[in-house]
């Protein structure tokens, strides 16, 4: 059992900002400098279970998302996902807009499979960053404000209508995210099976499991799950398995205080020895310097 110091919030663990407005479980919206300061909490590294959609409006920084470090400036577009460990160094006169909501409030009007029909919800390997320009970004904030008018006034059907709107403001970015990045892929069949394959690496990684476990339980063959992988992510199965544990080992890493032989035991590691090796081939660094490289940036 990991000794994390991590703490994981949902959205009940947010302060109510208006005593005539209480948060529901699964959705939350609000201006971003009310935000930061009344949950000062949310400073120190931490995770969540549910989505995060952050667009900046005013001010500078930098926001860490899984050891990834972006820049914070007018335009910038955040969409963390639950499991994702973030934090960031704000400037005091940063403002914006931002909103949570869980899966199951998103999908209440739509089939299984539409968050991830959007690139940036897609795959564990998507970018979590959008650079808006300045018309992309008012459009996107109009859709906050069309939002946040119908939370605050909660007219007939306004979860309908909430629902509406994010799906619509998930396609003004999604426009943007594929525009920006070459390699986007639009939803089809294939990223259905992607998103299988690495629930099913969510689910078991710690087990190290063969990849022919996975391809069965898929229904599809090894060669399959291989040709999948490398069409739509460019990398192998393997690559995504290894990718997985070493995110998991570096939340441990940073995140806790077990030691690095505890640590391999946690990830199920018969050889401490390996495990190093393994990390220090995929990091380039050994875990303990990677420990100490970390020292002072959380």
């Amino acid at each position: 059992m990991s000794s994390s110091n991590l703490p994981v919030f949902e959205i009940s663990n947010f302060e109510d900002y208006n005593d005539s407005i209480k948060f529901d479980d699964n959705f939350y919206i609000r201006n971003f400098n009310d935000h930061v300061n009344e949950n000062q909490f949310i400073e120190k590294p931490h995770g969540h279970n549910f989505y995060l959609i952050l667009l900046i409006i005013k001010g500078d920084g930098k926001h860490i998302i899984d050891f990834l470090e972006y820049d914070v400036f007018p335009g910038a577009m955040f969409i963390v996902s639950p499991g994702q460990i973030h934090q960031w160094m704000l400037s005091k006169d940063v403002n914006g807009c931002i909103l949570f909501f869980t899966k199951e409030y998103f999908l209440h009007d739509f089939d299984t499979e539409k968050l991830t029909r959007f690139p940036f919800f897609n795959s564990t390997f998507s970018k979590p960053f959008i650079k808006l320009n300045k018309k992309e970004t008012k459009n996107i904030e109009a859709k906050y404000e069309l939002i946040h008018n119908e939370y605050n006034h909660r007219s007939n059907n306004y979860q309908e209508m909430i629902r509406i709107y994010l799906n619509a403001m998930f396609i003004e970015l999604s426009r943007v995210y594929i525009k920006s990045n070459q390699n986007g892929y639009k939803f089809n069949y294939d990223i259905i099976q992607l998103n299988r394959f690495e629930a099913l690496v969510d689910k078991y990684f710690k087990r190290h499991r063969p990849l022919s476990c996975y391809s069965k339980r898929m229904n599809i063959t090894e060669r399959q799950l291989s040709y999948l992988c490398k069409k739509t992510v460019n990398k192998t199965p393997s690559e995504i398995l290894t990718s997985r544990i070493i995110l998991e080992a570096k939340r441990l890493i940073i995140h806790s205080d077990l030691t690095i032989s505890s640590i391999a035991n946690e990830l199920n590691f018969n050889d401490d020895s390996y495990f190093i090796r393994l990390f220090k081939k995929t990091t380039k660094l050994t875990p303990e310097q990677f420990r100490q490289s970390q020292v002072g940036k959380t």
